[in-house]
């Protein structure tokens, strides 16, 4: 009952809303959207989740990633799943995502690999500087710029499925050049989906 009349205000407002689009004779849909949804700030990656062309799957992983949200050993540890937070790759240092993508000297080389088949010339550094590269780089609607949305999701997710059978299956666990061809080949299946990229996309696949 609390949390019903604190809601009074909003519907108020809902209604001076509703009463003003039928006063001019003409509804807005987006108005009465804006006015329902409570407004709270954009945070600086929002551009890497918005229209990306990865599979829906590795942008949930991405967001997830973003916001430090991934069940890592770090994570898991914190709330007293786990007793052990090192690396199951490594086992030399503590696994967050941070170390996933950057540190491990094993897992590391699965984004470097992408980056260097994109013919981006850069060198990551740790995940939040990574995250400010990326979205100052992925602005715009270029084919570079779709690319990087598209490639950073699909190999997060892919990231994260190569951990996660390196623990729970290792009998069937890849190496990271398989790793990383299979994360290439499924960036070109989803960025051939657009076709004015497919030419540009060609070129990176000789």
């Amino acid at each position: 009952m609390k949390a019903i009349f604190e809601r009074r205000s909003d519907v108020h407002e809902y209604q001076q809303t509703w009463q003003m689009m039928q006063t001019i004779g003409k509804f807005s849909m987006k108005r009465m959207y804006e006015s329902l949804v409570p407004v709270v700030p954009t945070v600086s990656w929002s551009s890497l989740i918005q229209h990306n062309q990865a599979r829906p799957r590795a942008v949930v992983c991405l967001w997830l990633a973003c916001q430090d949200r991934l069940a890592t050993k770090v994570r898991l540890k914190r709330i007293g799943i786990l007793q052990s937070e090192f690396c199951s790759f490594c086992n030399e240092a503590p696994e967050d995502f941070n170390h996933l993508l950057i540190d491990c000297r094993i897992c590391s080389v699965v984004w470097k690999n992408v980056l260097q088949w994109l013919q981006v010339r850069h060198t990551p550094c740790n995940w939040l500087e990574e995250i400010t590269w990326l979205t100052s780089n992925t602005r715009g609607k270029g084919f570079m710029q779709n690319m990087l949305k598209l490639s950073i999701a699909e190999t997060v997710y892919g990231l994260w499925i190569y951990r996660n059978t390196n623990i729970f299956d290792r009998e069937n666990v890849d190496n990271t050049d398989s790793v990383a061809r299979k994360i290439v080949d499924m960036i070109v299946q989803r960025g051939w989906m657009k076709p004015k990229h497919r030419n540009k996309l060609a070129l990176l696949m000789l």
